[in-house]
C-alpha cells in the first residue's frame, strides 16, 4: 500500500501514524501525480494495484502542476542572492511562503491516499487544485449499507508544520469552534452538494433535507511535522483539546500525524519525486 497506517484509539479521538518507507515510496508518488494530474481514477488504480489508462493531459496542466510543486521559484533565489536589500527581503518572504504553500498543497493529496486507503468504499472530495485555498481540506460521505442514505460526512482539515501544535491551537480548533456554531452551515452545504451529485443513486438535495448534520458530522485533522515534535515516543500532544473542542463520540474525531526526519526537506525531497513522475506519465 502507498502509506502504512498504524492507528491507536486515545481519549481525544482514534489516532493514527502514517509512515512513507522504501518498499511503498514509489507507489505513493505515482498515486500522488496522477491525483496532480486531477487522473483520481487512475491514482485509485494504482492504490488497487491495477494498471492506469492512458491519458493525455490537456493544455499546460503538466507545467502547471510542476510549478505548483516547485518552490522556491529561481527568480526568488537570484533576487536573495544579488537583489537590493529590499528585493531580498521581498524575495525571503515569497519563498517562505511558497515553501508552505507547496507543502500544504502536498500533504492535502497524501491525506487523500490515507483516507482513500482507510475508507476505500466512501465517496471523497479530491484535493483542492488552487494553492493556500480557503475553507475545509476535504469531505468524505460515506453511506448506509443500502447505498441511499448518509451514514456520516467527515470535515478533514490537513496541516503541514514545523509547529504544528500552536498551528493546531490558533487555527484548526477555533475553525471546528465556527462549524459547530453553525457559522459555516452555506459553505458545507455547497460543497457537500457538489460531493453528492457525483453519488449514484442518490438525490443531493433531497439527501441534504432529509440528513440530521448535527448527528453524522465528524471531523478528521492531519497533520505532517517534523521527529523533533515527538515527545514520550509519540505525537499525541499534538492533538490535545481535540474531545474538547469537537465532542462528539470517540469514533466522531479522527487524527493522524506523519512525521519526517524533517518536514520541509522530507516534503521537498517527495515534491521532487512527484514531479519528476509527472513528467514520466506526460511523456514530457
Amino acid at each position: 500500500m502507498p502509506l502504512t497506517i498504524k492507528t491507536s484509539s486515545t481519549t481525544e479521538c482514534d489516532f493514527a501514524e502514517w509512515s512513507i518507507n522504501k518498499k511503498n515510496r514509489a507507489k505513493l508518488v505515482e498515486v500522488i501525480a496522477y491525483l496532480y494530474l486531477r487522473q483520481e481514477e487512475n491514482a485509485q488504480r494504482v492504490i488497487n494495484a491495477l494498471e492506469p489508462r492512458r491519458r493525455v493531459s490537456k493544455g499546460r496542466v503538466v507545467q502547471n502542476v510542476v510549478r505548483k510543486l516547485t518552490a522556491p521559484r529561481a527568480e526568488d533565489v537570484d533576487l536573495l542572492r544579488s537583489g537590493t536589500d529590499a528585493e531580498k527581503e521581498a524575495a525571503k518572504k515569497r519563498i517562505r511562503t511558497s515553501i508552505i504553500h507547496r507543502d500544504g498543497l502536498l500533504f492535502q493529496h497524501i491525506s487523500w491516499v490515507a483516507a482513500r486507503m482507510a475508507l476505500p468504499n466512501c465517496y471523497m472530495t479530491a484535493p483542492h487544485v488552487r494553492q493556500a485555498d480557503k475553507g475545509f481540506d476535504g469531505f468524505i460521505v460515506e453511506l448506509d449499507g443500502g447505498g441511499h442514505e448518509i451514514k456520516r460526512i467527515v470535515l478533514c482539515e490537513d496541516k503541514a508544520s514545523k509547529s504544528p501544535r500552536s498551528l493546531i491551537s490558533s487555527s484548526v480548533w477555533p475553525e471546528i469552534g465556527t462549524i459547530l456554531s453553525g457559522d459555516r452551515d452555506d459553505e458545507i452545504l455547497a460543497d457537500l452538494v457538489t460531493l453528492l451529485k457525483s453519488i449514484p443513486d442518490i438525490d443531493p438535495e433531497t439527501a441534504v433535507d432529509e440528513v440530521f448534520w448535527e448527528g453524522v458530522r465528524e471531523f478528521r485533522v492531519a497533520v505532517a511535522t517534523g521527529e523533533d515534535q515527538r515527545k514520550a515516543g509519540n505525537f499525541l500532544h499534538i492533538i490535545a483539546g481535540f474531545e474538547a473542542v469537537a465532542g462528539g463520540s470517540l469514533q466522531s474525531r479522527t487524527a493522524g500525524v506523519l512525521p519526517f526526519d524533517d518536514v520541509r526537506k522530507g516534503l521537498a525531497h517527495l515534491a521532487g519525486e512527484v514531479a519528476a513522475k509527472v513528467g514520466e506519465i506526460a511523456g514530457v
